[in-house]
């Protein structure tokens, strides 16, 4: 039995891709076994009514809260009012002297918005009403109090959630990118559906598209800002992923060489021109510490610069306290986040729905395993009894500390992640990639075992080396990687893991782990439904049994389980 949790957040998001008040309960009543509960009915007008009638604008460096004024609905002028009665929100109002408006608002036209048809097609009419203007009164804020302000505006406070769209075409003031995307960079239909919850009536909303490992997250990206074509800033979690992400561009756009620059602690280029991308890291713009006398003047030009597009890769790292500073030191019209996996431990992935916006699409893994699209995976979990003298001391108190390192450096684990090797190199010609997050683990086995290894230390050179060497050479077929490898690392020949130790509990990183290999592999009649190859993917956990890692390892499972994948025990 499957249960679903309908809350302020998910219906906010609903409507947020258009789905409108009474079609979601017309669904619900269709679906639903029983007539829906009068209360229930009132939750979901509650939490949709005030969707779009208060909107985040940024305008030359300036954030302003705008609500349409129409003649005929002076309610939504009350609509400020009630926001600047609130504590947090009055504070941070910015009051000019000479603000210009009726009650201290500022009064401005702004383009109506224009509603195509199911064909697409806007006929004369309604291209005249799309072009009235329409009033608006707005007040500006605190660049460094938006946070806040969002925050108060969600459903389970003020329940006005704010609008973040971006009328790109009509933006004059910020110069336009000449950039497109190459002929043969043709989305599949998935990543078309996430781009369309996107983009609607000539706007770009803010959001979060979620997509596999493999799946094509990269030209989603790539594909948005191509379409907005503005200045765009891609935050990436490392270095590696950094080049990765500006060969990305490259392959799928026609942008130039001059217009795409990467700003990392090797690499500090700028774009030639009025707009470009900048591809740089989280911790590079959060960075509060001192800096060289050339990266303090790029920093001061990515915060100063009004960005079009907020690209940003592996969005649930956002909300942790280091990474949240990039949405207040940087100031853009819209925000996209890419993650294969919305969820946290420690519950904080929720603070996206105020820091980037709602979620606009998620794709399922198992219907695009049967199309093919990715790689389709036999998950194990493997037990490793733990030998007779290992086993002795982990049961000791005093070796409290010590139970990790014994449960992992288990030799029968060792006997069997060497087994497990040697049959998928040996057998299959297959890639591997062992994952230790111990670090001692990690270098034993890789020493012991003879195979190059990546970890924090490893320098940006040696890890590329070892990566070339692993995807073209047919004499390094299995690297050890910690958890530096867990994201944003692009290995698209390695088919088979196996995880020696890992992050406690962590579903995320269990997810981001199978991500590795979910890239299609072979050809798409093998791997579609009824192909000849059942697996071409393989995910092995190595757990030691009787200890606490048993425990870990169901918890870790449940994300991928929750998918549709089920995991055979050995």
């Amino acid at each position: 039995m499957h249960e679903y949790n309908l809350t302020p957040h998910s219906l906010y998001a609903a409507v947020s891709v258009g789905l409108e008040t009474e079609t979601i309960i017309a669904v619900l009543n269709k679906l639903s076994k029983t007539k829906l509960p009068k209360e229930m009915i009132d939750f979901i007008h509650a939490s949709t009514a005030n969707y779009g009638k208060v909107k985040l604008v940024l305008k030359k460096n300036r954030y302003f809260i705008e609500s349409p004024f129409p003649e005929a609905s002076w309610l939504l002028y009350f609509v400020l009012k009630k926001l600047l009665h609130d504590e947090v929100i009055a504070r941070a109002r910015i009051v000019s002297e000479n603000a210009p408006g009726s009650d201290e608002f500022t009064i401005s036209k702004t383009a109506g918005e224009m509603e195509t048809g199911h064909d697409g097609l806007l006929n004369e009419a309604e291209l005249a009403a799309a072009a009235e203007e329409k009033e608006t009164h707005a007040f500006e804020i605190d660049p460094a109090q938006v946070e806040n302000v969002k925050q108060r505006c969600l459903p389970n406070a003020l329940n006005y959630p704010m609008l973040e769209e971006y009328d790109f075409r009509n933006d004059t003031v910020n110069p336009d990118l000449d950039m497109e995307l190459k002929p043969h960079a043709q989305p599949r239909p998935y990543q078309e559906k996430s781009l369309s919850k996107m983009f609607g009536n000539g706007r770009a909303r803010s959001g979060i598209i979620v997509l596999p490992c493999g799946a094509g997250k990269s030209l989603v990206g790539v594909s948005a800002a191509s379409r907005i074509r503005k200045s765009c800033l891609c935050l990436a979690t490392n270095a590696v992923s950094v080049d990765q992400w500006a060969f990305q561009f490259k392959l799928w756009s026609t942008i130039r060489d001059d217009q795409i620059c990467r700003f990392t602690s090797d690499s500090k280029e700028r774009f030639r021109g009025n707009a470009g991308v900048v591809v740089t890291t989280y911790n590079m713009v959060a960075f509060g510490g001192k800096r060289s006398e050339e990266s303090e003047k790029i920093i001061e030009e990515i915060r100063n610069r009004e960005w079009g597009l907020l690209l940003m890769d592996e969005v649930h790292v956002v909300p942790a306290h280091m990474f949240r500073k990039v949405i207040s030191l940087t100031k853009s019209h819209c925000k996209l986040g890419l993650t294969a996996t919305l969820v946290r431990e420690d519950e904080r992935i929720t603070d996206l729905n105020f820091l980037i916006g709602p979620k606009l699409y998620e794709a399922n893994w198992l219907d695009l395993v049967k199309g093919g699209f990715i790689a389709n995976v036999q998950c194990a979990e493997v037990w490793c009894p733990m030998t007779k003298e290992f086993f002795a001391e982990y049961l000791k108190k005093e070796n409290s500390k010590k139970k990790q390192a014994l449960y992992v450096m288990n030799p029968n684990k060792f006997r069997a992640c060497e087994f497990l090797i040697r049959f998928h190199e040996q057998e299959r010609g297959d890639k591997i990639i062992v994952f230790a997050d111990n670090l001692f683990a990690l270098t034993e086995y890789a020493m012991k075992l003879r195979k190059p290894m990546i970890y924090g230390a490893t320098s940006h050179l040696e890890r590329t080396k070892i990566l070339q060497a692993f995807k073209t050479s047919r004499n390094v077929n299995t690297i050890f990687l910690s958890k530096v490898g867990d994201n944003s690392i692009d290995i698209p020949e390695a088919n088979v893991i196996i995880q020696i130790s890992s992050h406690a509990g962590s579903r995320r990183q269990e997810a981001q782990r199978l991500g590795r290999i979910l890239r299609a592999k072979g050809r798409l009649e093998d791997r579609m439904a009824g192909g000849k190859e059942e697996f071409n993917a393989f995910f092995y956990s190595l757990v030691s049994t009787d200890t606490q890692e048993m425990y870990y390892s169901t918890k870790r499972q449940q994300f991928l389980i929750d998918q549709g994948y089920s995991f055979k025990v050995y």
